[in-house]
């Protein structure tokens, strides 16, 4: 899953000896310089370490999406068993409850990511539904409905114009949210295709198909993983062309999430990596072709479905589907893969 980069903010602690000057335990030196007469020297600040984990509550939550809100320290991550929506500060450990899951018909969540505006956009996965809140108040701005029920909403990506992408897992399409739909007073609105995969190269099996995906920094391509033939695609939004991505031979690359920074790809999965997998790619110009950099497995992954940029590290999600016996608490993890 799912796409954009943020940067984080990092508090700074006060040195030791700063500390010590400013509570008077050095008067001489304090007044003294207070006076002027002794050269200015700068004081070193040390940025405290960001947390390695972040646990959630419950033991039954298979956490599926994450977004990273740019400009504050907030990050989003959703349950795929209820819906609960939960929110962390990257600077602190603790995680809680941010809109309590079932409510506004919202009882399974997946992919999801935060726009300009500060509106949080989540996939429902297979209740058909694109729910879409106001992260400064809470309140339920939109739900984008299908209509239909034979299909599994996975992950989001947004455009440079403020557009938003929705992935489909089982049924063979690209939803589209346009910036004018989001803007617009209206709650209740239909979810619209954006292009119909049907007849194109990528097939739709049995299974998972249709999952992470990313649009290019031109607004013109969305680069699209089928999770279960370790293959992605660039689909043209304008005349819906799906090409094939010519991986160069690389093989056991799966994106069940995505990111993009520059021309370099980066694919999260835990399929057949219990350990989870961040696969870190090289695209062509035209982006039909990417080269596989290296892999990273471990530091603390658990069969995670998906990751957040926050600076240079990413936000991994242990989503942990279908392990009957998770490894508690399910957590996000911090991972340096650059």
């Amino acid at each position: 899953m799912s796409s954009a980069a943020f940067r984080r903010t990092r508090t700074a602690a006060v040195s030791l000896a700063s500390l010590l000057v400013l509570a008077g335990a050095t008067p001489a030196l304090a007044d003294t310089a207070a006076s002027g007469d002794v050269p200015h020297h700068p004081v070193l600040h040390h940025r405290a370490p960001l947390p390695a984990g972040y646990p959630l509550p419950g033991d039954r939550t298979y956490p599926e999406g994450i977004a990273r809100q740019h400009g504050t320290p907030w990050f989003y991550v959703g349950s795929t068993t209820d819906g609960t929506i939960y929110r962390g500060d990257v600077h602190h450990p603790a995680t809680s409850v941010f809109l309590p899951g079932g409510t506004d018909g919202r009882v399974s969540v997946a992919g999801m990511k935060t726009d300009r505006a500060g509106r949080l956009i989540v996939a429902g996965g297979a209740t058909g539904k694109v729910f879409v809140y106001d992260t400064r108040t809470r309140a339920l701005l939109h739900v984008f409905d299908t209509g239909r029920t034979d299909v599994f909403l996975n992950d989001v990506a947004l455009a440079p114009n403020g557009d938003a992408y929705v992935s489909d897992s089982t049924h063979p399409a690209l939803w589209h949210i346009s910036a004018a739909e989001l803007d617009a007073g209206t709650v209740r609105q239909p979810l619209r295709v954006g292009v119909d995969l049907t007849g194109s190269p990528m097939v739709y099996d049995a299974g998972f198909n249709g999952n992470g995906l990313v649009v290019t920094p031109d607004g013109r391509h969305v680069l699209l993983a089928d999770y279960n033939d370790y293959a992605f695609y660039r689909v043209d939004v304008r005349t819906h062309q799906v090409v094939p991505i010519d991986l160069g031979g690389a093989r056991g690359i799966s994106g069940d999430g995505l990111l993009l920074r520059g021309d370099t790809l980066t694919a999260v999965t835990e399929l057949d990596h219990p350990d989870g997998q961040i696969a870190v790619l090289k695209l062509s110009h035209d982006y039909t072709r990417a080269r596989l950099v290296r892999t990273v497995h471990g530091h603390g992954m658990h069969s995670p479905s998906t990751a957040a940029y926050d600076g240079h590290d990413l936000l991994i999600v242990n989503f942990q589907f279908q392990v009957a016996d998770p490894h508690l608490p399910f957590d996000v993890v911090r991972v340096h893969a650059e």
